[in-house]
């Protein structure tokens, strides 16, 4: 493949009014790219009806004849809903939206022939402020089933549960462990003095009715998640369950983006949060492309249809920068390693990777050697704090090469091939295409950047831009020399005394012709 510049069409809904009719459909919005001069185009797709438009695949196939080619961005436009974006969810509304919305992604770009489906997949509340929302209280696992079952699974959790260290998992009960024993044990006995008309238990059978109340704790905690109640951020629960799970199973998720073991205690910790929460995520993120619970099997479709299924992270909001719960492009390719499908990549949106407050020079250099073969798509614009901006890359500026120097530190880590597209919202295009050409020319040529060449900027060393400037060098090179001679200065050269009596000798200056 190589690298292949391209265009984003631009969303309906964002665009002027007079750009609209170029953007009512898939096909116009494909056409649109080959307009500005490229042959692929990234759809920005606005909802996933639009696959329904008549005629849709008797117009591709005109298309396609063109040499015209295009992937997707899953819908992202209009809207408070955004199930796409929720697939790191652990409430069983959203996980399973999530789930059908993905697959409908999939079937629909991989049946109209696109060559990837991008998209957003951790656009959920951040952990850190979970608890300020209510939520419903029904829980899952990472791959979708009953949070109940996967507790029977794993019995060691239920008395992890209950452990007095871990009071933070019962904040939706509005108790905690010791309390509730407590007051439980205390009617228990109550009970049993009216039983045996006021005889107290003995030590051994208080130490039994202990254990009954301690079990019925259990079952009414995992009761509480297994109904839709409503409460303030019970999710939390399910990820700090799954978290303490990855870590007993020293899961391979956990391992690289964590790479230590975090005590219990230490998992609430507001610095300790964005060190474990992309774990989770990414192990939520994961279930779907391995279901366990019956549902349709992403990665299967991905093979069917050859689409790549392309995570990008999420740009930044205001007050929010930084704390979502997957962000880094170096998470993203560890949880597509997991998914173990060649089908499965990574976008880097520089603008974006900087609006999370994350510095992309020092986030190519955490890649380990050869992990950016898994980055096939970039979406190229000059990063700014002022997003979402993307704005062109002026032709010979200090921009391009700055895109340029990443763009070849990705190379050396492995980036062999890649979709190099300008992103562009509703924004004007001016050179940006041909400046993704040059940075595109000497990228696969493997030049340094500091080896870069004038064409590299656009300029041609035969072309009228050096000539002109040699022009100008060559007026003035003499300059420091004027008043310097012993000997009377030659101001009119040959055309003497008549051409100064005529008023023309300026125009003959000695060093523009002599």
């Amino acid at each position: 493949m190589s690298y292949v510049v391209g265009i984003s069409s631009g969303a309906f809904g964002l665009v002027d009014q007079k750009e609209k009719q170029n953007l009512m459909t898939i096909t116009r919005k494909i056409f649109a790219g080959g307009l500005e001069g490229v042959n692929f185009t990234q759809v920005d797709l606005e909802a996933i009806t639009e696959f329904n438009e008549p005629n849709v695949k008797e117009n591709l196939r005109k298309i396609k004849d063109l040499g015209i080619t295009f992937g997707f961005h899953g819908e992202f436009y209009g809207g408070s809903e955004r199930p796409l974006e929720m697939l790191d969810s652990a409430i069983e509304a959203d996980y399973y939206h999530s789930h059908d919305r993905l697959v409908r992604h999939i079937e629909g770009c991989g049946d109209l022939g696109g060559k990837y489906v991008n998209f957003h997949p951790s656009q959920t509340t951040p952990f850190i402020r979970l608890g300020k929302d209510l939520q419903p209280t029904k829980l899952v696992d990472p791959w979708g089933r009953p949070m109940k079952k996967f507790l029977e699974e794993n019995k060691w959790l239920k008395d992890w549960i209950m452990e007095e260290d871990n009071e933070f998992l019962w904040e939706f009960m509005h108790t905690t462990p010791k309390i509730a024993i407590k007051s439980w044990l205390r009617d228990e006995v109550n009970d049993y003095k009216k039983q045996y008309g006021g005889k107290e238990p003995s030590e051994g059978e208080k130490e039994k009715l202990k254990k009954e109340v301690i079990e019925r704790l259990k079952e009414a905690f995992i009761n509480r998640i297994s109904t839709s109640d409503l409460s303030y951020g019970p999710e939390r629960v399910a990820y700090y369950i799954i978290a303490k799970w990855m870590q007993k199973n020293n899961d391979s998720l956990w391992n690289s983006i964590v790479g230590e073991k975090i005590k219990d205690k230490d998992l609430t910790k507001r610095d300790n949060f964005q060190k474990w929460v992309p774990a989770v995520s990414a192990k939520y993120i994961l279930g779907h492309f391995q279901p366990k619970n019956g549902l349709d099997n992403p990665s299967k479709l991905m093979e069917k249809h050859k689409i790549y299924c392309i995570f990008e992270c999420e740009m930044g909001r205001g007050g929010t920068q930084g704390m979502s719960r997957i962000i880094r492009p170096r998470d993203f390719i560890f949880l597509c390693q997991a998914i173990k499908s060649k089908w499965a990549a990574v976008c880097i949106d520089f603008e974006h990777v900087l609006s999370q407050n994350i510095d992309p020079k020092k986030e190519i250099e955490s890649f380990p050697p050869g992990a950016a073969e898994r980055v096939k798509l970039l979406h190229l614009g000059f990063p700014t704090p002022h997003v979402p901006a993307h704005m062109p890359i002026p032709l010979g500026s200090k921009e391009q090469l700055w895109i340029y120097e990443r763009l070849y530190e990705l190379r050396q880590k492995g980036m062999d091939d890649a979709w190099m597209i300008f992103e562009r919202a509703g924004n004007p295009r001016e050179q940006v295409i041909l400046v993704l050409r040059l940075i595109k020319q000497f990228l696969e040529k493997g030049i340094a950047p500091k080896e870069l060449p004038l064409e590299f900027y656009g300029i041609r060393p035969d072309g009228p831009e050096m000539r002109r400037q040699e022009l100008a060098v060559r007026e003035h090179a003499l300059d420091p020399l004027k008043g310097l001679f012993s000997v009377p200065e030659e101001e009119y050269t040959f055309l003497g005394t008549a051409a100064k009596n005529k008023g023309k000798a300026e125009l003959w200056g000695k060093e523009r012709f002599k």
